[in-house]
């Protein structure tokens, strides 16, 4: 793109598309613009897998950190990330992790939906970002308060993400792995 806030570039079989929460997001911003000229290209045969980062989730269940600080973004974009099939959506923002269903316009669908994680737990000063919502969204398929790293790896068929938790005396003994899962593309899925 002309903008080190937003750009594209593709990482083995996937298309990954790195966006600016803070710049302007909505119809006619050079960001949104950019954005459905970067996603009317992307090649599906060559790269069949659409990952977005962004630093604010569109989708979470952190009281401290609504999701109406993501709203505005998420009324402009979600409909074309939708459109263009993204498989995958990670951010930051919240220090916690949480980790979504396939969700779309706020609700789990496990065929044309998007998974999204927050892996905002790297560790802060402030700690936590605490409460969650006392109820928890059927959308929202884990959260929890503990430092802890992802890795992620993909081929042509499969992604695999495993989320790690930090040996550290917030998270319980011996219990490394806290979350893992596996995609299809979602142009695979039935």
């Amino acid at each position: 793109s002309s903008s080190f806030l937003w750009y594209s570039f593709e990482a083995g079989p996937a298309h990954v598309i790195v966006l600016c929460s803070y710049a302007a997001t909505g119809p006619g911003s050079s960001q949104f613009e950019w954005l459905t000229r970067d996603l009317a290209k992307v090649d599906r045969a060559k790269t069949p897998w659409l990952i977005v980062m962004q630093h604010t989730p569109w989708y979470t269940s952190n009281a401290h950190h609504p999701m109406t600080e993501g709203a505005p973004m998420r009324a402009a974009m979600e409909p074309l990330f939708l459109g263009a099939g993204v498989d995958l959506v990670l951010t930051g923002h919240v220090h916690a992790y949480e980790r979504t269903h396939a969700v779309a316009d706020g609700k789990i669908d496990e065929k044309n939906g998007i998974v999204h994680v927050t892996i905002g737990d790297g560790g802060n000063r402030e700690e936590f970002a605490t409460p969650w919502l006392p109820d928890q969204p059927a959308w929202s398929a884990l959260r929890e308060y503990a430092y802890g790293w992802g890795t992620l790896a993909l081929n042509s068929t499969h992604l695999v993400w495993e989320w790690l938790r930090n040996d550290d005396p917030w998270n319980p003994p011996g219990e490394r792995v806290g979350d893992s899962f596996v995609l299809t593309p979602r142009a695979h899925r039935k």
